[in-house]
Order: C-alpha cells, then structure tokens, then sequence
C-alpha cells in the first residue's frame, strides 16, 4: 500500500488573490492541486449551526466570563445616562455645555417657505456637529496625539475601563444585535472621547486592516508600531507607544497581543469588504452566525458574513483580543469596531432606502437565537435603548460621519498619508490600491521596488533603518519628534 502525503501551502499572488497549493506525494510521483480565491489568506470553511440537542453545553447565546473574575459593575452616572442614549446632537448638546437654539433658514428659491432647526451652541462659539471619523493613518501627527491624550486621561481617570467593562459583562456577539449592539456602544465611548478632547469635531479613529493585507507579514505593519499601537516583547506585551503602559480591567500591567496563535487569524481585505457592502441578503449583515440546527431562516453560514470577518481580525490580534470579554481592553478593538461599523453604513446606503435602514431587521426567533436578540429587546447595559433602535438613520444624519478611505489611482499614486504607499499591480489587471507602509525591521519581502518602509529601506526583505530612504524624510516625520505625548 502507498501512503499519501499532503503539504499545504499558501502564496499571495498580487494579481489573482490568495492560491492555496496543495502537494500531493502518491508512491513516488508528486502533484499540485492549485485552489485561487480573492478572499481569506487562509482557507475558511462554510461554518456550521449548533446542534438544538447540544444548545446547554455549547456557546449558543453566552458571554463567556472566567469563574474567578471580580465582578465590578460598569454602572453609568446620572449625568453620563442622561446623554449617552442621545441620537441627534440638541440632545447630546448638555453633555459639552452646549446651548440650543432654533435656526431659521429661508430658501433662496422665491422663498417658498422656511425650515426651522434646532442646533447646539457650544462654549466656544462654535456649532456642534457630526464628529468625523477618519482611519487612523489619515489623521495628521498633531490630532492623533491629541487623541491618544484624550485615550490616556480616560484610562487614568478609570471612564475608559468602566466603558469597558460594559462590552466585558454585555457585548453581544453571534446574532442580528451584534453589529447595532456595537454601534450603539462605540458611539457611547465616543462621546466620552470627545468630551475629553474638548474638541467634539474629532470623532473615533478606525483601523482599516484592509490597507494591510497585501503586507508579507500583516504584524509588521505600521499600525503595530510605537507611533500608533505600539510593538510587543516576546511575551506578547505591548512594550511600547502610547497604550503601553496601560493596565488592564483584569489588573495585567500591559495589554497583550499574541499574533500567529491563531492560524484563522486575518485581516479584513478589499474582496471581502466590497462583498458585503454590496450583498443583497440582509442575513449576510445582520443574520445569526451561530444559530441553532431548528432555525427555519436557512441561510448559510458563509465564511465571509459581517460577524466571521470580524471574528478573523480578533483572531489575528490574539491575545487580550480573542476573547469577548478582555478584547475591549486593547484600543484595537475600540478601531476595529469602527472599521465594522464603516462596513455596516455603507451596506446601508448601498442596498436599503431609507426607510429599510430604521425598520429591516431579521425575524425574532427563539428557535434561532436567544431573546436578547429580538428587535424589541433592550440592549444589555445600554439601556433605555432597544437593538431595532440602533437603525435609526440619527447615527450618520446627526452624530458622526465618515471621512473617505484612502485611494489612489495609477494617474494620481497618492494615498495622502505618509504611512502608505500606492501599490500598483505590474500587469494591471487590477486596480492601485493603498497600502501601508512597514515598521522597523519588518518584513518587506516583495516589495523592494517599492517605499514600503517608513523608516530605512527594504534590504534582503527587512526595512533596514540604517539605510537611507529613497525618498526624503517627510514632513510629518519630522512634525512628530517635536510632539511630547501624554505621559500617564
């Protein structure tokens, strides 16, 4: 009898997507099964319901939090309820001692008529509006270090922990309420963000983790460097940055971060995200993904629906993120949500009309899911709000809006940040896109011709700092030397 003998491999072709190659040894020949998709890095399976008969013993409708956790309660002030349950911004007005006042505005059209607004004055002089919400690599160095003070005064003042702790005891995973369950708990923490930067314009930053993809080595990318996230030691602890020194709701002294733990772990990538915003089943958004054998809804547990694809980046980031109730203490959840959150508006705008966006929601089924995912149900610690509530258009109309992701074209190869680069594919079959640039001693391997690394250049496959750029030191470089962040 010959013994078969399997390798698998996987190959990033820069023009086709992900190849997996499989290699075959039969006796003494040897073939290659080659499998191309545009997809994962890795190979993800259709996932599967849970058995009706194995409900009680699975992890259908849980929140795991460990036995000997000290139970602290994520309790909101008087104050912070008042406010934090707002969807347009005269009702948040108090919350930044703002003032209202009503705006009479004339049309210029042979002034048929007029509309009467009410708008929030705020101790500045100035009108609040819509905070906006920017990648984290598009924010220029003086903004993203006035946040990230904002991030740190909150952490030491305790508020960023008892938010938290609101995700730790409550967050609501596998179900229709998971997407409006987080909508509602980031705009809270921004909110408060806001407050603390006493400048309410500047919304929640996100990670777009497509712009790190394409990258050799995803871990090496900027984003996990000491100017944004910050790098681990090799026990997996944030060692440096701005969040490094920050002391989780458990009592560890740093955040930890356990990249290749998890060989399901992936970023998010462009395929994926135009699928979903641009996919006519609303179970593909807001279906359950872990819903019991006796659901009659029968749709199929695709690999890339809105939940599986975050679950990935989680996985990636391991570590304090890959478990629902210790992911809120590292800040990429926080960015990560955002991204999700971009995804889900634009899956708004893209496939419902308006009036879809406030009242579409899947079906209350007990045979599919638990209660508190029903529409009608209150969201668990964000009260007085119910999940179908988080549809409401207010979000985006009054409270924040997005600011464009980075492009670039072959015309124009710019992606209007220093920390990415205009990846051209050589053959052109596929579009340019943004890329982000690696950090020190990352791998770069494949991009030689490329400026792919922030500092130095891309020698033998690592981004040697020691090696002069081939383009000169920009201006932001040099911009953020001459910032002192916030020293906790």
């Amino acid at each position: 009898m010959h013994q078969i003998v399997l390798l698998s491999l996987l190959f990033l072709d820069f023009t086709n997507g992900y190849v997996t190659v499989t290699k075959y040894t039969i006796g003494n020949k040897t073939y290659y099964e080659k499998f191309e998709q545009p997809w994962f890095r890795h190979m993800h399976y259709d996932h599967d319901p849970v058995e009706a008969s194995e409900k009680d013993e699975s992890a259908f409708g849980k929140h795991y939090v460990p036995e000997d956790d000290v139970f602290i309660a994520p309790d909101w002030t008087p104050h912070e309820a008042k406010y934090m349950g707002c969807l347009n911004r005269t009702c948040v007005c108090g919350y930044f001692n703002g003032k209202q006042f009503k705006v009479i505005r004339i049309p210029m059209d042979l002034y048929l008529g007029h509309v009467k607004n009410e708008e929030c004055i705020l101790p500045s002089g100035k009108i609040l509006k819509r905070a906006v919400r920017r990648e984290l690599r598009s924010l220029n160095p003086e903004d993203r270090i006035m946040i990230e003070n904002a991030w740190n005064a909150m952490k030491k003042s305790g508020l960023y922990n008892k938010i938290g702790r609101v995700h730790k005891y409550s967050g609501v995973h596998s179900g229709p309420a998971f997407t409006l369950w987080h909508r509602e708990f980031l705009k809270r923490l921004e909110l408060a963000l806001r407050n603390h930067m006493k400048n309410p314009d500047f919304g929640l930053p996100f990670w777009d983790s497509t712009l790190d993809s394409l990258l050799p080595e995803p871990k090496d990318s900027i984003i996990f460097s000491e100017l944004f996230l910050g790098e681990v030691d090799d026990k997996g602890m944030v060692k440096n940055g701005p969040y490094h020194n920050w002391e989780t709701m458990e009592g560890r002294a740093q955040i930890f971060r356990n990249f290749d733990a998890d060989d399901s772990g992936e970023m998010l990538n462009d395929a994926r995200v135009d699928w979903l915003i641009n996919n006519p089943d609303i179970n593909m958004i807001l279906g359950a993904t872990m819903p019991l054998t006796t659901c009659p809804m029968n749709h199929t547990l695709d690999a890339r629906m809105l939940e599986f694809s975050h679950d990935y980046v989680h996985f990636f980031v391991n570590g304090d993120m890959s478990k629902s109730y210790s992911s809120s203490n590292d800040v990429c959840f926080v960015y990560h949500h955002g991204m999700i959150d971009w995804i889900f508006e634009n899956w708004r705008q893209n496939m419902q009309t308006r009036e879809q966006r406030e009242t579409e929601y899947p079906k209350s089924d007990e045979r599919c899911f638990p209660f508190w995912h029903n529409g009608d149900n209150a969201m668990p610690l964000l009260q007085p709000l119910k999940n179908k509530d988080a549809l409401s258009n207010g979000y985006t109309d009054y409270m924040y809006e997005y600011y464009p992701r980075s492009t670039c074209t072959k015309e124009n190869p710019d992606c209007k940040s220093p920390y990415l680069f205009c990846y051209i594919p050589p053959n052109g079959e596929h579009p340019p896109s943004c890329v982000s640039k690696v950090r020190k001693n990352g791998v770069c391997k494949g991009f030689e011709d490329w400026p792919i690394c922030y500092w130095g250049q891309c020698v033998n496959g690592k981004c040697d700092e020691n090696v002069k750029p081939k383009k000169a030191v920009d201006k932001y470089e040099k911009f953020e030397k001459n910032i002192v962040p916030f020293i906790m």
